[in-house]
């Protein structure tokens, strides 16, 4: 039974081990009470709850190497020229590619390394160039753990 937990985690990164209470509290100003997992076959998804609801973090790894070229290169970039406001934009200096995909309210930094994806966004206040720094000193952290 421990060797099947152990493949399962080789094999499919736990989100909720990309980042800890010290990184997501330099960020958010609070430590996570509780980090929420949540599996499916090629994705993990955590949910580090903070004592401001609002400021909490989620997290995803998709280990996909589809996914970006099917989200990010197909249809996406038309569908941006579309509606500007929520273009992709890209960020530089973070894995092999990386694109901030939100508006004024909300939005998510989705970073490509080799064959995972890691999809960071975080609450609070502030606007979105505020969102998207913190997106991405989170990021930088969870690529190394990734």
């Amino acid at each position: 039974m421990m060797l099947i937990g152990a493949l399962l985690l080789a094999t499919h990164m736990d989100a909720c081990h990309v980042l800890t209470k010290r990184d997501i509290a330099a960020v958010q100003g609070e430590s996570f009470t509780a980090a929420t997992l949540t599996a499916h076959q090629e994705m993990s998804q955590c949910f580090y709850q903070l004592p401001t609801f609002t400021k909490s973090v989620s997290v995803d790894v998709i280990r996909d190497k589809e996914f970006w070229e099917s989200h990010f290169h197909e249809g996406e970039k038309e569908r941006a020229h579309e509606e500007e406001a929520h273009a992709p934009r890209e960020i530089k200096g973070l894995g092999d590619d990386a694109l901030w995909i939100g508006g004024r309210m909300a939005g998510s930094l989705y970073v490509r390394k080799g064959d995972s994806v890691l999809r960071v966004s975080v609450g609070g206040p502030g606007n979105e160039e505020g969102r998207v720094a913190k997106s991405q000193r989170l990021a930088a952290q969870a690529l190394k753990r990734l």
